[in-house]
Parts: structure tokens; sequence; C-alpha cells
């Protein structure tokens, strides 16, 4: 009965977390669309059979609460030939270069607020960790202290990549396709020194081998509003820098698919992080969001970024794209898009037994 209930909490809690962040993109998207006069028929909370709705005074907006949380959508006039009962002016396509960047680019937007906000919430309730790379233990007759790190070292860079934040440290030692050493440039006393390393490599539950150093991150924190507030700007732009190095690494092979987690990936996250309480939820809403942004980057058609490149290739070509290009792209890009999440998914099921 306790692993049912659970699995059960856990759930609820992965449904509310990716609809929190889901809603936040779309209601960008809805401000911005109603900014530029563009026709939103609904805007519904939830998907699925409907549960209750209403109309506002002058509003021809239907705004809609649906029976499954996951979200939510914006019915938006993209163009005439889908929504032909309406006026030019009310649809997408008819609205200019910028009217049209600001409704595609305003969901991805949000979501960057959305970090910084709940980063702010977390660190003016719990404090404000060091978003710099300072060691917090070192354990003894480990490769760390037997090279001569200590607590209270600053990491400034590894194997000569400068590094700025925890994540870049784990992202520089832990994915690596082969066992090596290490050159960490530490500062210590003002004072710069270069240490190198040889970890244990130890298999961890998925079967990897990965190094263990004998060394964690400094536990230290600030307390107040300002602190808060620049752990929300700071720590949301370091989040953002080292999601794209992971891309980056994806992009040239220096790091594997097999490291990416879908939706079961995040539910094993997500159930280890509410045994250790709110504070690791909030962040994990902030970091989730991080990364729904900077996917709906990516140029690939059925992302934002996606549209918003044919929307720049548009403006440089000086006149509308062939219809049938962009939905053969769609096309293209959903299927790839599967193909990808299907892979993603299994190598978690995997990863699971």
């Amino acid at each position: 009965m306790g692993t049912i209930l659970n699995f059960l909490l856990t759930l609820i809690i992965l449904v509310l977390v990716f609809s929190i962040i889901v809603f936040i993109h779309e209601f960008g998207h809805f401000l911005a669309a109603k900014k530029q006069g563009v026709h939103v028929s609904e805007f519904a909370i939830g998907m699925g059979p409907k549960l209750f709705s209403f109309k506002r005074k002058n509003d021809e907006t239907l705004y809609s609460l649906r029976l499954l949380p996951l979200g939510g959508f914006n019915a938006i006039a993209y163009d005439k030939e889908s929504s032909p009962d309406l006026r030019d002016d009310q649809v997408l396509e008819n609205k200019g270069f910028f009217g049209r960047f600001a409704v595609l680019i305003m969901g991805i937007i949000f979501n960057f607020v959305l970090a910084i906000l709940f980063l702010f919430i977390n660190g003016l309730i719990y404090g404000s960790p060091l978003t710099d790379p300072y060691i917090g233990e070192v354990v003894s007759n480990t490769p760390a202290s037997i090279a001569g790190l200590e607590s209270g070292d600053k990491i400034l860079r590894v194997n000569d990549k400068v590094v700025k934040s925890w994540d870049d440290i784990i992202l520089e030692t832990h994915f690596v396709k082969e066992e090596q050493s290490f050159t960490f440039l530490i500062e210590r006393d003002g004072k710069e020194k270069s240490i190198s390393i040889t970890p244990q490599y130890k298999e961890n539950d998925n079967g990897d081998r990965v190094p263990s150093f004998g060394f964690t991150s400094s536990t230290k924190k600030e307390k107040g509003i300002l602190p808060a507030l620049k752990y929300g700007f700071v720590g949301t732009f370091k989040t953002t820098t080292n999601v794209f190095n992971v891309l980056g690494k994806l992009v040239t092979g220096k790091l594997g698919v097999d490291n990416l987690s879908g939706p079961i990936g995040v539910f094993t996250v997500i159930d280890g992080a509410k045994e250790t309480g709110l504070e690791n939820i909030i962040y994990l809403i902030a970091y989730l969001s991080i990364n729904v942004a900077i996917i709906n980057l990516v140029p690939v058609p059925v992302f934002d970024g996606g549209r918003i490149l044919l929307l720049c290739l548009e403006k440089i070509k000086g006149s509308k794209l062939n219809p049938k290009i962009e939905v053969i792209l769609n096309n293209v890009g959903a299927l790839l898009l599967i193909l990808l999440m299907l892979y993603v998914t299994l190598n978690d099921i995997f990863k699971l037994f």
C-alpha cells in the first residue's frame, strides 16, 4: 500500500509541475496574442473534457477548465485558411514581423521568468546557495584529499574548461566517454593553484562507470531579499548556459543521447526530490522551466524556435514561404521528435530495470 501511495504522490507532483510550466508557457503566448489583436477562441487550463467555462464581456475568448491537469492550450487563429470567418487583422499570419515574433517568443520568455521567480522564492525561504563552484567537504583518504584539495577552494577550470557553477563541474567530470585524469585550477586565499586528480571509477545504478573524487559542493547560503534576487537571475543564467553546454556536447557527439531523460526519468528525479522536501521541488520547477524554454528555442518547426526560424527566413526572403514546404518541415520535425522521445523513454525504462 505504501508503494502505491508513494507512486501516486510522485505522479501528482509530476503532473502539477508540468502543468505549471506548460500553463505559464501558454499564458505568455496568450497575452502576446491578445496584445497584438490576434483572435484567441479559447484559453484552456488542462486538457480533455471541459469541466467549466465562461466568457468575459466584450471578449471573444472562451476561458475553460478541463478535466486533465496537463498544462493548457491556446486556440490562436494562426492563418486565414483555418479561420475563414475572421477579419484579416485578427489572424496571426497577417501581422507584421515583430508582432508575430512577439507572440512566438513570449512563451519562452515566460518560462525564464517563472524560473527566476521560483529561484527567488527558494532563496527567500531557504536561503540562497552560493552560485560559484566552491568546495564544501573533502573526504579523507580519497583522490581529492590525497591530491591536496581543501574545503573552501573555488574551482576555476576543469581540464582548461572554465567552470562557473557546480553544474559545469558535473558536466565536465561525469559525462566522459573513457576513464581519465583531471586537472583542476583552483583559487585559494587569493592565489591560483593547479591540482591533478585521478579519480576512482565506480559503477552507478545504471551500469555506467562514473568518477568519484571525494569532495562535495559548498552548502553555504545567504539570507535576505537581495541575495535571493541575485540568485533568481544568476541561478537562471548559469543553469541556462549549462543546458546550452549539454546541447553543444550532444551535437558534437561528446555526450550520448542515452544521457537524456524523458517523462519517466523526470518521474524518478521527482520521486527522489520529494523525499528531501519542498525546496528541491521548487528548484526542480525552475530547472525544468528553463529546459522547456531552451527546448522551444531549438530550430525545429514543431517548436517555437522552428516557427521563429521560418519567420526569419520569410523576412529575409521578403515574401511568404511555400505552405507545402512548411507542412513538410513540420511533419519531418514531428517525426524526428517522436522517434527521439521513443528512444529516450525506452532508455529510461531500461535504466529502471
